[in-house]
């Protein structure tokens, strides 16, 4: 099976199925479009739904193994988000709205306590009591320029004297390039003969 293209996918996920049978698309991605579309619309109907589930229900639904459904809702996730992972915004949001409401039901019956305490808790929800964090400035941070150097003092080496006229000595010793005869001898292996191994 060939690797999925997501950038593929992420262009064609929101067009109409003319639109795409007008890009040629291949039957083969449009089968598997309309699936993570019903994956997706299943999920956002039961947001509680966990991944086995998902995975069960593409299995039942569109008749696919469980390792191209497990696919289909990596798909899902990557290119249309993961309803399971709620961010900080949207629970403030949803919070925002409950106490809106409950304000509402408690000016109606007239417990001004409650109006007020409930208005306490927004603040303390949206930190409006507090000032705002100051963005920070990338733009200005100016890059420490370093200097290339050879000398190891910087780093709290001491000097050694007349280094490059030693490093110079020691070249010319050792590339001299005429190869020497070494003398050698050659071993063989032993064989173990003896019979109480």
């Amino acid at each position: 099976m060939l690797p999925v293209n997501l950038d593929q996918y992420a262009r064609y996920v929101t067009l109409d199925d003319s639109e795409l049978r007008e890009l040629r698309v291949a039957e083969s991605v449009l089968v598997r479009l309309h699936r993570i579309r019903g994956l997706y619309a299943y999920w956002l109907q039961f947001p509680s739904k966990l991944d086995n589930d998902l995975v069960q229900y593409d299995i039942a639904m569109f008749k696919v193994s469980k390792t191209l459904a497990y696919e289909d809702l990596h798909l899902v996730k990557v290119l249309l988000g993961n309803l399971q992972q709620t961010t900080k915004e949207f629970m403030r949001w949803k919070i925002n709205k409950s106490i809106e409401q409950d304000i509402v039901a408690a000016r109606r019956a007239g417990d001004f306590r409650s109006v007020a305490s409930l208005t306490k808790v927004m603040v303390l929800n949206n930190r409006t009591d507090k000032d705002d964090e100051p963005d920070l400035e990338f733009d200005k941070i100016v890059p420490q320029s370093f200097e290339p150097t050879d000398d190891p003092t910087v780093l709290g080496i001491e000097r050694i004297p007349d280094l490059r006229g030693r490093i110079r000595a020691l070249v010319k010793r050792y590339s001299n390039t005429i190869t020497q005869d070494a003398e050698y001898e050659e071993i063989k292996d032993e064989i173990n003969t003896d019979d109480d191994e």
